[in-house]
């Protein structure tokens, strides 16, 4: 599994326990690593950022 495939499975595990606020910072920081790293249009980074709104309304609901 590469970098980033590991990096979005720890985020996807830290939602699944409830830790709404920390898997958003990792959602977060992942989405900005790869787009410094792939490009801003990198889809990648875009599935990443779908993570940190998706963890960010788990938060409020």
């Amino acid at each position: 599994m590469d970098e980033i495939a590991t990096r979005m499975a720890e985020a996807e595990r830290v939602e699944e326990e409830g830790d709404y606020r920390k898997a958003a910072r990792l959602y977060d920081r992942l989405g900005k690593d790869i787009q410094a790293n792939h490009g801003r249009f990198d889809s990648r980074a875009l599935t990443a950022f779908e993570g940190v709104a998706r963890s960010i309304g788990k938060i409020t609901a």
